[in-house]
């Protein structure tokens, strides 16, 4: 082959990475600008209004961190949540999506750094653009929450362990993926599996690298305590502030651990004697019997779980796991194991540590904390490169025989061309799904004011609105059936948790008149009632019999002022 030929091909290779190149920071910012315009839009998802921005401005109204006895989400950490605060302050409630945004942008930095270095930029890139297209990935990234956080933390401890191995065990690697751990479960409980996960892998990975050193047992053991100390040292801030206000660091997990009995004592609670007996029906059953019983699986569905979350996953849908994940991060990483003929794989070791934390972290997030696809975030960066991995296996050139014929080396390319169709259809279709429902470009143009675009995916917005407005800045509110969802709301008030049900299911119980059941109220301060007419009376009507039925209906009929009735929800006054 001549000079120039081989010149020619330089250049042709050349010019077809800078295609690539192209292409695919074209599409990743143009994904970006679609999330972008996606988020412009008031908050309207569930845990957004619940806890992550109604904690926080409670917090401002309140001028400091205090507790909520009755909100018991409102003692779960909160390092996103205390930046959420400080756009609340600022002005914007908008602003907290492009928060939780930039932590995908940021893990999406950590995979492409990366694959960078292990393969090149093509492949860092493609990784960039799989993760950021995930359905998930998109959900999350113009919505409210802090999964993206818990996400980006993780990886970033779990990439330091990597690093802590190639550098030969140096202890700034080690200590920095204990931060990384300890930020990671200061932002949601479900951090202390990444905590538990980590801290038995540094121990195994220490003991398996140097078997030869003097006392490897003893200094693999002291390794993970190092890990862990430092992890529970940057937690600790939100531990110590539960043990001062509930005696339970990790409130309100493991109670019975740490014998906490109604603690803290929320104002609307009865004596316990009594609260007790209305407990009784509370009955605790497994994850998975609860997906028999409310959802009648067989028991071979259940068992396929880890299998069904990457092909049946459906937004706003509990028993299809409330978000879409991609069936390419399950067939793909298949192939990051199969190494090309005459090479040694050199990441190996590294592959099975992705591997190993995203199937434990799945396996140990299924049965601790139930089957929610944002629920497993901190998995997916894992799967992710493993399937650029699988991916570069497959297009590498090196693994086929030219002497095979040309149908068997063709059918790699085929399988990735059906990938990439899959994503297309699977990925760039959510994209547009949500496009549909979100509804940006109304609001985004004038057409639609705040008020009446939170009214579309709010029914009890307009509830909320009457009650801002009409209502005497002291009254004291209790939900019932609201799904406490109170950031809209600009009274003090009580959320329909187990509390508060209980106590109306304990007043109903144990007194026979309403008069008596109206005192049990103004005791609490109580002044109004919202309820959700139709979820509440389903309830009534299932839980109760006729005597007690009559006896709720002559409470709210003659001892209260229905003061606002519409879009199924009613807002009513004690009458004093």
């Amino acid at each position: 082959m001549s000079f120039w030929d081989i010149k020619k091909r330089i250049c042709f290779k050349f010019r077809l990475e800078n295609l690539y190149l192209t292409g695919l920071c074209l599409l990743i910012f143009s994904l970006c600008i679609c999330i972008i315009i996606l988020s412009l839009v008031p908050p309207i998802s569930r845990d957004a209004l619940v806890h992550h921005l109604a904690i926080p401005k409670l917090y401002l109204e309140h001028g400091g961190i205090v507790p909520f006895p009755c909100m018991s989400y409102s003692y779960y950490p909160m390092n996103l949540d205390l930046l959420y605060m400080v756009s609340l302050y600022l002005g914007s409630d908008i602003a907290p999506k492009f928060i939780h945004f930039a932590f995908a942008l940021m893990t999406a930095v950590l995979i492409f750094r990366y694959l960078k270095k292990r393969m090149d930029s093509i492949w860092g890139l493609g990784g960039v653009f799989l993760f950021l297209s995930i359905p998930i990935i998109i959900k999350l990234s113009i919505t409210v929450y802090v999964d993206l956080g818990l996400m980006f933390f993780s990886t970033a401890a779990l990439l330091a362990l990597v690093k802590w191995i190639e550098s030969k065990f140096k202890l700034q690697f080690l200590l920095l993926a204990g931060a990384c751990c300890g930020l990671a479960m200061g932002t949601k409980y479900n951090g202390l599996i990444v905590f538990f996960l980590l801290t038995m892998f540094v121990t195994f990975i220490f003991s398996r690298f140097n078997r030869q050193v003097s006392k490897a047992g003893i200094k693999s053991i002291a390794a993970g305590l190092i890990f862990g100390l430092v992890a529970l040292t940057v937690f600790s801030p939100w531990m110590i502030r539960n043990y001062i206000w509930t005696k339970n660091p990790v409130y309100p997990l493991y109670n019975k651990f740490f014998n906490v009995e109604m603690n803290p004592a929320c104002p609307i609670r009865l004596k316990n004697v009594e609260l007790k007996d209305a407990e009784k029906k509370n009955i605790n059953i497994g994850r998975f019997a609860y997906r028999k019983f409310m959802y009648n699986e067989e028991w071979w569905e259940t068992a396929l779980l880890p299998i069904r979350i990457f092909f049946q996953g459906k937004d706003n849908d509990f028993k299809f796991f409330d978000g879409r994940l991609s069936a390419l991060l399950l067939i793909l990483p298949v192939f990051a194991f199969v190494a090309s003929h005459g090479k040694n794989d050199l990441y190996r070791v590294e592959k099975f540590i992705f591997l190993a934390f995203c199937g434990l972290f799945i396996l140990f997030t299924m049965v601790s904390s139930g089957v929610r696809i944002r629920y497993l975030s901190p998995a997916i960066p894992s799967l992710v490169i493993l399937s650029l991995y699988g991916l570069k296996n497959l297009m590498d050139n090196k693994c086929y025989s030219r002497q095979l014929s040309f149908i068997k080396r063709m059918g790699p390319f085929v399988l990735v061309f059906a990938m990439a169709l899959y994503m297309v259809w699977n990925n760039g279709g959510y994209l547009v799904e949500q496009f549909k429902y979100v509804k940006p470009c109304s609001y985004i143009s004038g057409m639609v004011s705040r008020d009446s675009y939170i009214k579309d995916f709010r029914h009890e917005y307009a509830a909320f609105q009457y009650i801002n407005e009409h209502l005497p800045l002291d009254s004291k509110v209790m939900f019932f059936y609201i799904g406490k969802r109170g950031y809209f709301c600009n009274r003090e008030y009580f959320p329909d948790e187990g509390g508060n049900i209980e106590f109306l299911y304990t007043l109903l119980r144990f007194f026979t008149s309403p008069l008596k059941i109206k005192q049990e109220f103004q005791k609490r301060g109580i002044t109004h009632l919202m309820i959700n007419n139709f979820l509440f009376k389903q309830r009534l009507y299932t839980d109760f019999k006729q005597d007690k039925k009559k006896l709720f209906l002559e409470f709210i009929n003659n001892l209260n002022e229905n003061l606002f009735d519409a879009n199924g929800f009613s807002v009513y006054k004690i009458k004093l």
